[in-house]
């Protein structure tokens, strides 16, 4: 597993986001409050409306929060990008405390261990077994990996699916029986999520930067399928990431198991032997 490949792995799980041979299929997502939502102007009679619903969507998509202290998961994961590569069958497991660690160990066929991460909030460390190396980088080297300003819980929430992103500035509100589509506006990003219009459960959200000027713009999306009950939540066993920027990546996460509250070990112990990158 060559560093490189290491890295954007690393990128996809912590960011943001395991695999069987099939190739990876993501279909893009429409949010309707992109293109055909009503913008209200300040003095619209409707506008109260419209700022009470929001505080409504904002408050119960947040409801659907999820809180643990600790959390781990089995998962499979495909992984496909726009130059032709891909790696599948990887075997992922995940384990993390609460705002303090999150630690991962990526296998191929066999459980043959490739490499081993821990993500604290001043540091993320990655082993790469296959290759004898180990590459360490600082909070502020990381973010600039992940070319997104985020804390180690944002990054936590993004493994379990709780949403991000997410502010109370909601607006263009688009709803139907079944999905309620709306647009959440950050300092430097834009987020559009599709949500069930039922029980206010995140069905797709997509990023973009504010910056429409860049050449290269981030786009990121996500969607979230095949949920189930954990711990009296809907959990997303299946998502499907998409991200654009200079170049295309996809992946598709399997989850097999996640579990709360148990009590978890981190093992990370780096050979001596290992040359740091």
């Amino acid at each position: 597993m060559k560093q490189k490949a290491v890295l954007q792995l690393v990128t996809c799980l912590v960011s943001l986001a395991l695999f069987s041979c099939r190739s990876t299929k993501i279909t893009r997502a429409t949010f309707p409050s992109d293109t055909s939502a009503p913008r209200n102007t300040a003095d619209s009679p409707d506008r109260e409306k419209e700022l009470a619903l929001a505080r409504s969507i904002h408050e119960k998509v947040n409801a659907n929060r999820l809180e643990y202290t600790t959390f781990s998961a089995e998962m499979k994961m495909d992984y496909e990008d726009d130059k032709g590569k891909k790696m599948n069958n990887l075997g992922v497991n995940i384990r993390m405390h609460y705002d303090s660690v999150i630690w991962i160990r990526v296998s191929g066929p066999l459980n043959v261990e490739g490499a081993r991460i821990l993500v604290t909030r001043d540091s993320i460390k990655i082993i790469n077994k296959m290759e004898g190396t180990v590459t360490l980088r600082s909070v502020s080297q990381g973010k600039e990996l992940l070319k997104m300003d985020l804390s180690l819980s944002a990054l936590q929430d993004l493994i379990v699916g709780n949403p991000v992103f997410l502010s109370d500035s909601i607006s263009n509100i688009v709803t139907t029986p079944s999905i309620i589509s709306f647009t959440s506006l950050q300092s430097e990003l834009v987020s559009m999520f599709n949500i069930f219009a039922d029980d206010f459960v995140i069905q797709q959200c997509k990023i973009t930067e504010k910056d429409s000027t860049k050449a290269d713009p981030r786009v990121v999306e996500l969607t979230y399928g095949d949920h189930k009950p954990v711990e009296n939540k809907k959990m997303a066993f299946q998502r499907k990431i998409y991200v654009e920027e200079k170049n295309v990546v996809k992946v598709a996460l399997d989850f097999k198991k996640m579990e709360l509250n148990k009590p978890l070990t981190y093992p990370f112990t780096i050979p001596p032997s290992y040359t740091r990158e």
